[in-house]
């Protein structure tokens, strides 16, 4: 009886440790392949996706250090319900990763992947992949991350995914969870990012620790995302005709949508609440800027800084029928300017700093239309300290409830508040 619980033991511990990548791999060079059900766990080194794998459910190990665990390389392959995992998830850029998508069409869907020191899922020289439907966590560096480093790529479709990393320490975490990219010198546009789950610690230290980056990647569509702490919800950098809407986003730090050096995009149907910064922020530097940008029916509240924060070389942007609650400034206009605002409804906390539109070195050329402000110490400030003539506001038939003032201003450095300002009350006021 002893002899035989020996060996029945002796059997599993093979099995544990046992590589079977050698096994697998013919499998798959023999074509499309399907793994038995519950099967007993798999280790592996390194597998390489000449055809499609259906892993039915079960656990691959991957043992590498470095290195893609599955290498997808051949064009229309698709990799399915695998639960992939790794060594750790001490961050480790240079450590292994789980899978590597690597050419035109390819798919990972229905699949958890887990405990990489490195990235959950890395490509981007392949154009149109598929992530859809799986779950990364525990991931050390970046959960999923696509940067075309050869060439032009187009943009796939991220979907139904939830990339959690958000088990990490707060303190030491350096990245983000889905980082979308062009290179340098490459583009990657078109992306379809949707329905997804973005989780990150709270109040991380690195500004980079967002849930969601795109770069270098135009006309992209960002919709029905929940993003939960980070850094940043949704930061996009030079990417023109971006569309972002119906996400819900809470507890970032720096700001829940960011839009920089990116044109005529739209922001729109958005939820943003509890942010330790900012809601939205639009920062411009020349010579690329940002302008036509628009926001429409967003609602942002419960933000400890500004609601929306128009930065520097950012102009012509339109707003309209959103709601912002604040105790700051609703609209912090800082060296921005060409601003329109129709029936958005804007506020305050009722304290006596708190502002609906601030302008901080700006031109001016801001009207707002209709709509509301309410619960603010002011309901505009002019604020200069160089040489800037802050001129042409207009607030056109703007509700007005327990406001304590109208406008104030405080200039220096030769700036100055011009003569074209004017408030034209409700009709009800």
């Amino acid at each position: 009886m002893k002899k035989i619980i020996i060996l029945i033991l002796l059997f599993f511990a093979n099995r544990l440790y046992a590589d079977d990548t050698a096994q697998l791999q013919a499998m798959i060079d023999a074509g499309n392949a399907i793994l038995p059900a519950h099967h007993a766990p798999y280790t592996i080194t390194r597998l390489n996706l000449s055809h499609s794998l259906n892993a039915n459910g079960n656990v691959i190990n991957c043992l590498l250090p470095s290195g893609g665990a599955i290498i997808m390389n051949t064009p229309g392959v698709k990799l399915s319900n695998v639960e992939l995992v790794g060594q750790s998830d001490i961050t480790n850029p240079s450590g292994a990763w789980g899978v590597e998508v690597a050419a035109d069409g390819d798919t990972v869907t229905h699949s958890y992947i887990h405990k990489f020191p490195a990235y959950g899922i890395l490509g981007g020289d392949g154009s149109l992949p598929i992530i859809t439907h799986n779950k990364v966590t525990d991931i050390g560096y970046v959960g999923v991350f696509f940067v075309s480093g050869k060439h032009d790529i187009r943009g796939g479709t991220i979907a139904y995914d939830t990339i959690d990393r958000s088990m990490l320490d707060a303190q030491t975490v350096t990245q983000g969870a889905l980082f979308l990219r062009g290179g340098k010198n490459h583009l990657s546009p078109g992306w379809k990012v949707h329905h997804n789950l973005l989780i990150m610690p709270f109040l991380p230290k690195d500004i980079t620790s967002e849930c969601f980056e795109l770069r270098f990647a135009a006309h992209s569509l960002i919709y029905d995302n929940v993003c939960i702490g980070g850094s940043i919800g949704i930061s996009v950098v030079q990417n023109d005709f971006v569309r972002t809407y119906r996400n819900k986003l809470t507890k970032q730090k720096e700001e829940a949508i960011e839009y920089a050096d990116s044109s005529n995009g739209l922001i729109k149907d958005n939820t943003i609440s509890d942010q330790a910064g900012l809601g939205v922020l639009i920062d411009g530097f020349a010579p690329i800027g940002c302008s036509y940008d628009t926001l429409l029916n967003d609602k942002i509240s419960r933000c400890k800084n500004h609601g929306i924060q128009l930065y520097k070389d950012t102009h012509d942007i339109y707003i309209k029928d959103c709601d912002i609650s604040t105790g700051t400034k609703a609209i912090n206009i800082q060296g921005a300017y060409a601003v329109t605002l129709e029936n958005c409804h804007l506020h305050g906390d009722g304290s006596k700093g708190s502002v609906g539109l601030f302008f901080d070195n700006s031109k001016g050329k801001v009207t707002m239309h209709g709509g509301s402000m309410d619960g603010f110490g002011h309901k505009f400030y002019i604020y200069t300290n160089k040489a800037v003539n802050t001129d042409e506001i207009l607030l056109d038939k703007v509700k007005d409830k327990n406001n304590a003032s109208e406008y104030d201003k405080t200039v220096s450095g030769g700036g100055s508040a011009g003569n074209n300002i004017h408030i034209k009350k409700a009709d009800h006021d």
